[in-house]
């Protein structure tokens, strides 16, 4: 289960039961992680080095970047995700994270292997796969995908995400059969872009067991928590997802 700590930030039960590991998604405690000085103080309070922090300027696409030394530290343009097999030669471990406002943030695990990776999912993104991208990934590093653990973080459910009927088409073309990704209302359509990545790691072999999330983190319904693009009653801003080794 996704659930807040004392310090307001998002942590999976499973991913905090591996020591070496540190990783959450933050909350508005943390503030607007558009703004540097935010994120440098998330990370601090985490127990990590900012200066280890790869940031993405994000595409909303399927573009998966594998982390190198030379990233550790930097942004990385018009990537949607990261990936990292634990290197002990790197001089500092990086800390991987994605930044999202609705859509959906995820953190990949394989124990075994030691990788990581972080993914942002929009519905773009969604409906190009990045799911199973990542997970295809994993693979050619050597993982076993029954071995693989995903946490999914705060995002914008069925309840609230309106879209248009060409939208839908696009869903149900990409997601034949997936159940409650498309969903009607009167006159009104919605989707929930977390169950179709939730169908695509099912599809790429992840175990159900292996997929944490909690399904009352809604962006748009939890005000009070996280921000969203489409509640229009307050400036934008977004939370992040991390994910680093000790």
């Amino acid at each position: 289960m996704i659930q807040k700590t004392h310090d307001g930030i998002y942590e999976s039960t499973f991913f905090s039961s591996k020591t070496e590991l540190i990783h959450g998604f933050t909350s508005k405690k943390q503030g607007n992680m558009q703004e540097e000085s935010n994120r440098t103080a998330a990370i601090v309070v985490a127990g990590l080095q900012p200066k280890a922090l790869v940031w993405a300027k994000q595409a909303h696409g399927n573009m998966i970047h594998q982390v190198r030394q030379e990233d550790v530290g930097k942004t990385i343009d018009y990537v949607d995700g990261f990936i990292y097999k634990k290197d002990v030669s790197f001089a500092m471990q990086p800390v991987l994270a994605v930044h999202v406002g609705d859509c959906v943030p995820l953190l990949f695990l394989d124990p075994v292997e030691e990788i990581i990776g972080v993914a942002h999912a929009g519905w773009k993104g969604t409906k190009e796969h990045i799911a199973k991208e990542m997970i295809r990934m994993f693979l050619r590093l050597g993982s076993d995908a029954k071995n693989i653990h995903i946490a999914i973080g705060p995002y914008i459910h069925a309840c609230c995400y309106e879209v248009d009927e060409e939208r839908v088409m696009v869903f149900e073309r990409e997601y034949p059969g997936g159940r409650g990704i498309v969903n009607k209302s009167g006159e009104k359509w919605f989707i929930d872009i977390g169950l179709a990545n939730i169908y695509d790691l099912r599809q790429s072999g992840v175990l159900e067991s292996h997929i944490d999330w909690n399904q009352q983190l809604c962006t748009y319904m939890n005000k009070n928590e996280f921000y969203s693009f489409r509640r229009k009653t307050e400036p934008f801003g977004e939370i992040m997802g991390y994910i680093g080794y000790k």
